[in-house]
């Protein structure tokens, strides 16, 4: 008996509408494939008010067409028991029929829907990111002339639903009603991504959302001077936008910004009616800074230096930070006493940038939480030796491994910042992305775990090619703790 009783199907046994929450998590597809479970899952995601589809065709091969999609979407809606709404519709298609996917928006925006989320692909338009900085000769931040006039039209019942609270379109073709358009009240949330803008009506789609809390624009090349008159905003991202030239924020409640593009222009190109507000930035620099001056990164640390207040910064800077370092740290540090949390993107070519992260770390003495985040690869070429202990120049093998050589420990005390504050008594948590265990890494690391008397989780991602000797690393990894209470956590990618 109580062998029965320990492996009873609880789950089975909870109320329907706590069944079909959880099924409200999965995508409708596997929503379906529960009916099998047994006769008391049967008609569970008949109830579920989601519809969740990706349509797995990509149109290069003649044997995808024998998935129809369009009918799975239409079954989807259709199977709703009586009285079930749509709550949310959540569609990745490839070239759906016209008239379909208008059907399919319009007994959404019928049911009562709050969140709609639509993302359209097509097979004679690129992928390629809207870029000018990629590594392509034909890197662009425009569209490609034969895509243009090429996406769907958004619809006109997008706009104006009463219930909707998120909207989120890629690929699509910006198309307002003529008599202009009045965006429900309780629409919180917009992100678009790849909007053709033939019109320039973006800034008119914008000023018709007076309540706005959350704003994300990606890859929009029609974006250059808008302004967001919600006073209800609480965050903006701005994404490859590269055209953009002035943008003006003029809520007071603004707490978090991002901006992914160029080196920010001399006129700032951000108007915020209150810096002090932000507490968490996260500015990433597309273009590689290793022929500009440090000072052109100036207009950038006028920004972080405005948010007086800020908690979590996010900084990616190729290649890396130890090029804007001399400017960079004496003109932002004194201002970053309030920062919980730090992530950090770049390369480690060379022996300065890893030094430069740690007396970045110098000043930021109440930081709990470390990010980081290596790019590129680490050559022996680049690696310095003039901070090595002994006048030897041994240098690690490429691939970081196998020479038993701990090149970590020759490096001489006055290599690192005298005293890293927050090592003493806050840093809780460092969180490495991407690591290969190469040698500048293993500095890094290494001199993180012995300082560090308060850390309470070390984790290490893995790349690909480093998984293989994921015991060994977290091996090493463990011996170089300070505090054996550190809890270290290695984990492939």
């Amino acid at each position: 008996m109580k062998s029965k009783k320990r492996h009873a199907d609880r789950l089975s046994t909870l109320p329907y509408e706590m069944l079909q929450h959880i099924l409200s998590h999965l995508t409708s597809e596997e929503a379906v494939q529960t009916s099998l479970l047994s006769h008391r899952w049967r008609d569970v995601y008949a109830g579920v008010p989601v519809v969740d589809l990706i349509d797995p065709k990509s149109g290069r091969n003649k044997q995808e067409q024998l998935v129809c999609f369009d009918q799975q979407v239409t079954g989807a809606i259709l199977c709703k028991s009586p009285g079930t709404p749509i709550s949310t519709f959540r569609l990745n298609a490839f070239s759906p029929p016209l008239d379909l996917l208008h059907q399919w928006i319009l007994i959404a925006v019928s049911s009562g829907v709050e969140e709609i989320d639509v993302k359209l692909r097509y097979l004679h338009c690129s992928k390629r990111r809207l870029c000018p900085f990629g590594s392509s000769n034909k890197a662009s931040a425009d569209f490609d002339q034969h895509e243009r006039k090429s996406y769907v039209k958004t619809q006109h019942h997008l706009f104006g639903c009463p219930t909707l609270r998120r909207l989120r379109l890629a690929n699509w073709t910006l198309h307002l009603p003529l008599g202009g358009v009045a965006m429900s009240a309780t629409l919180d949330t917009l992100c678009l991504a790849r909007i053709m803008d033939p019109k320039d009506q973006l800034q008119q789609l914008l000023s018709s959302c007076p309540h706005l809390a959350h704003l994300t624009l990606q890859e929009c090349p029609s974006l250059t001077d808008i302004t967001l008159t919600s006073a209800r905003l609480k965050s903006f991202a701005m994404i490859c936008c590269h055209h953009a030239r002035r943008v003006e924020l003029s809520s007071h409640r603004l707490q978090l910004l991002q901006y992914k593009g160029g080196l920010l222009p001399h006129n700032s190109l951000f108007k915020l009616a209150d810096h002090a507000g932000v507490v968490a930035l996260k500015i990433e620099i597309c273009q590689d800074l290793s022929d500009q001056e440090p000072t052109q990164f100036a207009p950038a640390t006028e920004l972080i230096k405005g948010c007086t207040k800020l908690a979590h910064l996010h900084l990616s800077l190729r290649p890396s930070m130890a090029h804007c370092s001399s400017f960079f740290f004496t003109d932002v540090l004194p201002c970053m006493q309030h920062l919980r949390q730090l992530g950090l993107q770049c390369c480690f070519r060379n022996d300065n940038d890893v030094r430069s992260v740690a007396v970045l770390l110098g000043e930021t003495e109440n930081l709990e939480v470390l990010s980081l985040f290596p790019l590129g690869s680490e050559t022996q070429k680049d690696v310095g030796t003039w901070y090595w202990s002994d006048s030897e120049s041994d240098t690690e093998p490429e691939d970081g491994g196998g020479d038993g050589v701990d090149y970590s420990s020759r490096v001489t005390d006055g290599f690192w910042p005298t005293h890293i504050r927050c090592l003493d008594d806050k840093l809780r948590r460092i969180n490495i992305w991407n690591y290969r265990g190469l040698q500048l890494e293993k500095m890094l690391a290494k001199f993180l775990l012995s300082k560090a008397a308060a850390l309470e989780e070390f984790s290490v991602t893995l790349t690909a090619g480093c998984s293989q000797n994921k015991s060994k690393i977290a091996k090493e990894v463990r011996s170089w703790r300070m505090n054996h209470h550190t809890r270290v956590t290695v984990n492939r990618c």
